[in-house]
């Protein structure tokens, strides 16, 4: 990875960056606005907000679009891949690009810049991560069925998909991505906190060649959601149980989260190595990630591997907090201390092996960076294992075989450090327990690998085409 750019000074007061809504007709300002502020308090950026009429006119217009060839939009998306990192767009350079999404995000200098690149990653390759949920027994198009006994072929459910992003990380851009390759027309409604990369992707998909129906980026208050998800033929949506309650139910809408990924280490496995794969787990993306572990179960003894977590944790995190490189997220003061609140609320029942007094620490550049904490609990069922808080935060409790995979259930992911055969199947059995690791750290990723199945399950369906001798696809 190359060396990070220096810091741009944040705009002056009156000359925020503009960021305009791409829609179908081209970039457009309305007089509704919201100014997009840094972690420090300072504002940043203006953001325009999509009224409902305009939103329904752009999904109206993308509807009416068919999708270019398959060949095109392949080419399309390496050249914007390129673009992405290379291009100045909207009025930005890459490295100003990266130092805005730095200042709001909260991620540190190099995590911003190797997650933003691994955007333009996903753009090159989102043909073939979608691809890779087509069944064998089907074929991407009907011009490909075979004559006489005929094929399946995937096809798409619907024509328009809405994006309803969070702002975790730059890289939850890479779903959207894959419902264009397969030929949705999509409407983005990017994280207010961080709309920067939203932008920018839909930027370089239209200077890469792409019509402005192929994607629009349309950021809304918080009210233009459901309206959004209701003129779109699909909808994926990014969130925590709220979002879950609110949306899961619709068949319509696939929501994305939340993570609650675990890490079980059996007996005789609670080695050095053990311990520094767990805080890896534990703290890369800035630990605000769904994969991220959050909740460790040891067999044996459990509070002396959260001492040796906590070790290892407060080891990376020396020195750090308070440059560029801080191991946790830089967080706006007041978010920080709502969150200090809630562990000192769960302090009443879980041990803190690292004091709270250090777990939050102010950067001179403004803000608080939290993390690491580690806590003990005495119960595999104490409802605190589920908790997720966006940074380095660990619940370690004891488990024992007779729990089994009763305090593993609903996981994102579950990394199994064990050599019991037996309890991987399990694991693989238990239907809230999407994704099973057997020594491999909850955050290992491959953009082949599916994450909450694959998207293309729930972006396309199958059907069954039979070809005769006298047909176009014999020509």
């Amino acid at each position: 990875m190359t060396a990070p750019a220096p810091p741009v000074p944040a705009a002056p007061a009156g000359q925020l960056v503009e960021l305009p809504l791409l829609t179908h007709r081209g970039a457009q300002h309305t007089k509704a606005r919201e100014t997009v502020h840094g972690v420090d308090g300072r504002p940043l950026a203006s953001l325009s907000l999509s009224p409902d009429l305009l939103t329904a006119q752009s999904l109206a217009a993308q509807r009416r679009a068919g999708p270019p060839p398959p060949a095109e939009r392949a080419a399309q998306l390496a050249e914007a891949a390129r673009r992405f990192v290379s291009d100045t767009l909207g009025g930005l350079t890459f490295a100003e690009h990266l130092d805005l999404v730095h200042r709001v995000s909260g991620h540190n200098v190099p995590l911003t810049e190797e997650l933003s690149r691994a955007v333009a990653t996903g753009i090159a390759e989102a043909p073939d991560r979608a691809d890779q949920a087509r069944p064998r027994g089907s074929v991407r198009g009907w011009r490909e069925a075979a004559a006489g006994p005929g094929s399946g072929v995937w096809t798409r459910r619907g024509e328009t998909l809405a994006a309803v992003l969070s702002g975790n990380a730059p890289t939850v851009q890479n779903g959207w991505l894959q419902a264009l390759a397969l030929g949705y027309r999509v409407a983005v409604r990017p994280s207010r906190r961080e709309p920067f990369t939203a932008h920018r992707v839909v930027a370089a998909l239209r200077a890469a060649g792409f019509r402005a129906t192929d994607a629009v980026c349309l950021p809304s208050a918080h009210g233009g959601v459901a309206a959004l998800l209701h003129r779109a033929d699909l909808g994926l949506v990014y969130g925590g149980d709220d979002v879950k309650a609110a949306y899961g139910p619709d068949p319509t809408v696939l929501v994305g989260g939340p993570g609650r990924a675990k890490t079980l280490v059996t007996a005789g496995h609670a080695t050095a190595g053990t311990v520094s794969a767990v805080a890896d787990a534990v703290s890369v993306l800035s630990g605000a990630a769904c994969v991220n572990t959050t909740g460790v179960l040891v067999e044996g003894d459990h509070v002396a591997f959260a001492r040796a977590l906590a070790a290892e944790l407060r080891d990376r995190a020396a020195g750090r907090q308070t440059t560029d490189r801080h191991l946790g997220p830089r967080l706006p003061a007041a978010s920080a201390e709502a969150l200090l609140d809630r562990l000192r609320g769960a302090a009443a029942r879980a041990g803190a092996v690292i004091p709270l007094a250090e777990v939050a620490t102010r950067h001179p550049a403004g803000g608080v960076v939290l993390g690491p904490a580690v806590f003990t609990l005495d119960d595999p069922a104490d409802p605190l294992l589920g908790a997720e808080l966006p940074f380095p935060c660990a619940w370690v409790a004891p488990w024992t075989p007779a729990d089994g995979v009763r305090p593993l259930r609903d996981s994102l992911v579950v990394n199994a450090v064990t050599e019991d055969a037996e309890l991987v199947d399990a694991l693989l059995r238990e239907p809230s327990v999407r994704n099973v690791h057997v020594d491999a750290p909850t955050t290992h990723s491959d953009g082949g690998l599916p994450h909450e199945d694959y998207l293309g399950d729930f972006l396309m369906r199958n059907k069954a085409v039979v070809a005769g001798r006298g047909s176009a696809s014999g020509s």
